[in-house]
């Protein structure tokens, strides 16, 4: 039996904007790794083989969360890669977890919002997502509180390189919970064109060894989603900005 309360945002799907995301690491274990760590191993070999850019490093996901006043609290177990991902390719069953991670919502001068593609060799590979990746051992404080803003701040920096450094951040955060995903959407402006935001991220692209995007995106009305591959927490997202703009 899940751990997560069943009643009300955000344990049901939905967008909310929060003041505030106060994120702690929990000391409990995922049980689910152990009872399934035989067929985790297996799984892993499988996919490391096909797939050797994949790392097992420590991740962090979900284990109880709940809103307080205009903030979202929320504590997070650490397990490795391996085990996030045997979840995953099993369809994210209930596990007493759900996926928690930070993403940012760029939205450029003329009103686009700056979508990404991954380039193959990553776990969202062919999708179209918020540029996001998972909470590590580095956003973590000696406290053992999460700085999902510094994270996102960190994907920026990792993903679309020094077109980064123009975006101005807005205040506050956007959650969205689709099914087994919940997504910290950090705001960004850029003072710059979707053109221009564009061609930046391709000139890094260009001069980064082993860059992580294939493409941005631009999104700038429900019609543009039409035929997207995305994953569920973005088009849920973007689905209700578009309208709400």
């Amino acid at each position: 039996m899940s751990v997560l309360r069943e009643v009300g945002f955000p344990h049901k799907n939905g967008v909310k904007v929060v003041s505030d995301c106060v994120l702690t690491v929990s000391v409990r274990p995922w049980p689910f790794a152990t009872t399934y760590a035989s067929e985790i191993e297996a799984h892993w070999q499988n996919a490391s083989a096909a797939n050797p850019a994949y790392f097992n490093g420590i991740v962090h996901l979900i284990d109880d969360l709940r809103m307080a006043g205009s903030e979202l609290h929320a504590s997070l177990i650490r397990t490795e890669f391996k085990n996030y991902l045997y979840w995953r390719a099993l369809g994210f069953p209930d596990a007493g977890v759900i996926d928690g991670f930070g993403c940012a919502l760029i939205r450029s001068s003329d009103g686009q919002f700056m979508l990404a593609i991954q380039r193959p060799g990553h776990v969202n590979s062919g999708f179209v997502y918020l540029p996001s990746g998972f909470i590590d051992g580095r956003d973590v404080g000696a406290d053992g509180t999460i700085d999902i803003g510094a994270s996102v701040a960190r994907e920026i920096d990792e993903e679309i390189g020094d077109a980064g450094n123009d975006l101005q951040r807005e205040e506050g955060f956007i959650i969205v919970r689709s099914g087994a995903q919940l997504g910290f959407a950090v705001p960004f402006d850029a003072p710059m064109t979707a053109e221009a935001f564009i061609a930046r991220v391709a000139d890094h692209n260009a001069r980064s060894d082993d860059p992580e995007l294939e493409a941005i995106v631009p999104v700038g009305s429900l019609d543009d989603l039409e035929d997207l591959k995305m994953l569920p927490y973005a088009r849920a997202l973007l689905e209700a900005l578009l309208v709400a703009y």
